[in-house]
């Protein structure tokens, strides 16, 4: 299952100061100062998931989502996903020069899709976005709820795995909302995530399971959305509270913890991590290297996928060589029978020619003693044939109990091998019949698997296989899980 996974995120501009100060402040600004847009940030989105993204203007949301987007690169830190982003927003993305429909085609043909479904998604985006006649009109003459109309209609249709939405529905007409909302729960019911930035909490509230409150570039809260909008209600109502002259004391605090913030310890948060997971020293480094410079995906997440892989590579070898050796068992056994059949039948046939011989010569004695001495040559010649033709007849019976043998052999293995074939599609139909049948749910404090188990009329071991966990340690609070409906 692809997720996202966030870790470290910094981000810092440069401060423009005019020479002269034309307003005096409170505010302590160097003309050659820094400004921390964001400070430390860590979190996940899980497939499906809807992400809030809750605080005041200036707190650093447009920000992440640039980063998220790629439009910018953070300072510092590691993104670590495969999802193709999408981003809605009136900000950037649309090139206002040419007409809505130059738009659509343009980015739908950038994704790379063959010529009879790229048209059919061009046909699906004009359908939705209802903008008509504007759409064969420049998009500079679109109005501000017209430009957010196509963003957001080419954001949901062109190969959504997760989308970004910037303070976008606030300026979206009711019946337009309506149907974004709807076209949202349903991407988000076949695995699409979404991280929503918006000044509305009504709508964070709508569209997301968890929710990032972000005060001055940091982190103040992260978790079930309900439970995160309390925090920042409260927080809310705490500065109203506050005299003027308190309120600039406030935020003047806030603005030089801003500026004098030390990145290097969010560096030491990564350290730890880094001898945690069985770096050492040396590999420092190298680490350092990644964590200021590279910042691409996260190095010991990725140590760790290897492992991983290397372990169930591991477990399949183990697998498959245990599987040879039943089937060379069950060949060497199969062999070994026909073998002894072949010798016992050629036992029988050599004990029935000396049977026959024996006979032949007490009758010979009885009739008498003394017949001439041609006629025990005869007789030899006679014996002599019989034990030959025994002979010939045992090799015939020899090979083909050999050629039995082989023939066993292979059927044998072909059996083995179809029996391990079915083994495995029949588990792998079990858990996906269980996924088809599942609803979403939002892990809270307390849960655990035997109490959610009996909650949705299930067993502990059918959620543990719908979600892949691997131990009841698996399960933590904020997770969205799938479970029986």
């Amino acid at each position: 299952m692809k997720k996202v996974e966030l870790k470290y995120i910094t981000k810092n501009t440069s401060l423009v100061t005019e020479k002269k100060e034309i307003v005096k402040s409170k505010l302590s600004v160097n003309e050659t100062g820094t400004f921390w847009k964001l400070r430390g940030i860590n979190f996940t989105i899980n497939p499906g998931e809807g992400i809030g993204l809750l605080g005041n203007n200036g707190s650093g949301k447009s920000s992440l989502i640039d980063i998220l987007m790629g439009k910018e690169k953070q300072t510092t830190g590691f993104i670590t996903t495969d999802m193709r982003v999408n981003c809605a927003t009136t900000r950037y993305g649309i090139d206002k020069k040419v007409t809505g429909l130059e738009n659509i085609k343009k980015i739908v043909f950038s994704a790379n899709l063959d010529e009879f479904k790229a048209n059919h998604l061009i046909n699906a985006i004009i359908n939705f976005s209802d903008l008509g006649e504007w759409l064969y009109c420049p998009v500079e003459t679109f109005s501000e709820g017209q430009c957010a109309r196509l963003s957001l209609s080419i954001a949901l249709f062109v190969k959504p795995e997760l989308v970004l939405i910037d303070n976008i529905f606030g300026i979206l007409d009711l019946p337009f909302f309506k149907k974004v909302s709807k076209k949202i729960q349903n991407l988000k019911d076949v695995g699409v995530s979404f991280v929503i930035s918006d000044v509305n909490v009504i709508n964070i509230e709508r569209f997301c399971e968890r929710t990032l409150w972000l005060d001055f570039g940091e982190v103040q809260d992260f978790g079930a959305t309900r439970d995160v909008m309390v925090q920042y209600e409260y927080s809310a109502g705490w500065f109203e509270s506050l005299t003027v002259s308190e309120r600039n004391d406030y935020l003047a605090k806030k603005q030089i913890e801003r500026q004098s913030f030390d990145v290097g310890t969010i560096y030491e948060e990564f350290k730890i991590e880094q001898f945690k997971n069985g770096f050492t020293r040396k590999d420092e480094p190298k680490m350092r290297n990644a964590f200021y410079n590279e910042r691409g995906s996260d190095p010991v997440k990725a140590l760790a996928e290897k492992k991983m892989n290397q372990k169930g590579e591991n477990k399949l070898k183990k697998k498959n060589g245990k599987v040879k050796v039943v089937s060379i068992a069950i060949v060497i056994f199969l062999a070994i029978l026909g073998i002894y059949d072949g010798i016992f039948a050629k036992t029988s046939l050599l004990e029935n020619g000396w049977n026959q011989l024996q006979q032949s010569w007490q009758g010979k004695s009885a009739s008498g003693v003394g017949n001439s001495k041609n006629k025990k040559q005869h007789d030899a010649k006679k014996t002599s044939k019989i034990s030959k033709s025994s002979e010939s007849t045992d090799a015939k019976k020899t090979s083909e109990a050999a050629k039995k043998a082989s023939s066993s052999s292979l059927k044998a293995a072909s059996i083995a091998s179809s029996a391990s074939e079915s083994s495995a599609k029949a588990s792998s139909e079990s858990v996906q019949q269980l996924k088809d049948n599942t609803q979403t749910i939002n892990v809270q404090n307390g849960d655990t698997l035997e109490g959610l188990a009996s909650k949705y009329a299930t067993t502990v071991d059918n959620i543990m296989k719908i979600n892949g966990f691997t131990s009841s340690g698996d399960l933590k609070a904020g997770n969205i899980i799938r479970v029986p409906k």
